[in-house]
């Protein structure tokens, strides 16, 4: 399971690839420019919403109040009655709950799970002991 910083940087990455924003602006102390204080705003509605935190661990994990979150994520569900937007976000509901995915199985692909057929398919058989 994913604890909530790993949450907020896989939102934060994702939204801010898919906006142009670098992840670290949309973390940044300051509301910054229209754009990223959106950006930022979606990405703290999918961490609510999609990931199940709650506003004040949202909060903690974008350095915000969880009354900052909470008008976030009504500000987002008001945009989300334009069915175009809607589709948008949609999608990245769905990135996210795949990344949350692929994240949870990482530790234990990267943690060797994997290096036996990695070294069966170049001909290396761990089964075969040295003469």
């Amino acid at each position: 399971m994913l604890d909530r910083r790993q949450i907020a940087q896989l939102v934060t990455n994702l939204v801010g690839g898919v906006t142009g924003h670098d992840g670290t602006v949309l973390n940044s102390a300051g509301r910054g420019v229209k754009p990223v204080a959106r950006a930022r705003q979606v990405a703290m509605y999918l961490a609510h919403t999609s990931c199940s935190l709650s506003l004040s661990a949202t909060g903690e994990a974008f350095g915000r109040d969880k009354s900052t979150v909470g008008h976030a994520v009504q500000f987002i569900e008001d945009l989300r009655d334009d069915p175009e937007f809607d589709g948008w976000m949609s999608d990245l509901e769905v990135a996210i709950k795949q990344l949350s995915e692929i994240s949870e199985r990482s530790g234990q692909v990267l943690s060797g799970m994997w290096q036996p057929t990695r070294q069966l398919a170049m001909g290396y058989d761990p089964s075969i002991q040295p003469a």
